[in-house]
């Protein structure tokens, strides 16, 4: 209700997204939808490979996006639930950030004489689930100056819940669409934005969607932990400034840790930050203790 005070975080459809569809089975989930076709790859031809990387530096970051581990595609998907004229240059940025970041992890020397003959190439999406009609399958940037041409073309792809060929519970594409579909629901219905959410959490769960969470933690996994961009991270980063970058990282774990973040999200942060499984492992054993 507006004006009404809530704790729901107000970005929280694409902290969701993010979150749901950096799990390399649910992003598969969510290609497939986005290709239209059987996707030939599997969890094992792929990584994820986006600005979270540079965790306690970056400036702006992308959605979601992975990398085919022979490194021929990077694949980048980003959520919008209003529609947006700008998102094929937004995109066309977050590659060529990407793609530095590729550069350096590869310890490629763009200052060679030998000239890069391979290196992955972009496939664009956009995943909408908006409450207004789409009027365009693509977003397009052209640029051509003097002799100079950029063209890129993204695919906008529907994702609210009525458009899917998929629905079962084990989809996770149709998990987060279906969550949003009864969250808009809600609203339509007159509930406050918390309500909504919070009974849209109780359907899934009861509907056997969302079976990968465990039911005690669904509510702070999606409502609390989620948050963790503008209160862990922002703890860490902090910290990091006064104690070195790996330092502020772990701390930033510790954290995490003590407030019940699910295992595998902590994995995937020491994981980007280079930190080895056996200081991870000594981390862990530090909040049991």
């Amino acid at each position: 209700m507006p004006g009404k005070k809530t704790n729901l975080k107000h970005q929280h459809r694409d902290t969701l997204f993010r979150a749901q569809f950096k799990i390399p089975k649910y992003f598969l989930d969510l290609l497939k939808h986005c290709r239209q076709s059987d996707s030939s790859l599997t969890i094992d031809d792929i990584e994820p490979f986006d600005l979270d990387s540079a965790i306690t530096t970056r400036i702006r970051r992308n959605d979601v996006s992975f990398i085919t581990k022979d490194n021929r595609i990077i694949i980048l998907i980003e959520h919008q639930s209003t529609i947006n004229p700008n998102m094929a240059f937004r995109l066309l940025l977050y590659y060529i950030e990407l793609l530095q970041l590729w550069v350096e992890l590869n310890d490629i020397d763009l200052y060679s004489k030998t000239k890069i003959m391979n290196f992955p190439v972009p496939e664009f999406y956009v995943a909408y689930n908006g409450s207004k009609p789409l009027d365009s399958e693509f977003s397009t940037f052209n640029l051509h100056y003097e002799g100079m041409k950029i063209d890129v073309s993204v695919k906008i792809v529907d994702i609210r819940f009525e458009n899917l060929t998929e629905t079962t519970p084990d989809n996770g594409l149709a998990e987060y669409s279906y969550f949003y579909k009864l969250y808009d629901e809600g609203i339509n219905a007159g509930l406050s934005a918390e309500d909504a959410f919070n009974n849209a959490c109780e359907t899934c769960i009861a509907q056997g969607y969302f079976d990968h969470i465990k039911r005690e933690d669904f509510i702070m996994f999606y409502k609390n932990f989620l948050d963790y961009d503008t209160q862990l991270f922002r703890q860490g980063k902090a910290e990091g400034k006064a104690e070195g970058k790996a330092e502020g990282v772990e701390n930033t774990i510790l954290i995490a840790v003590q407030n019940n973040v699910p295992l595998h999200f902590i994995e995937a942060m020491a994981k980007q930050a280079g930190i080895s499984q056996e200081r991870l492992d000594e981390l862990l054993q530090q909040v049991a203790v």
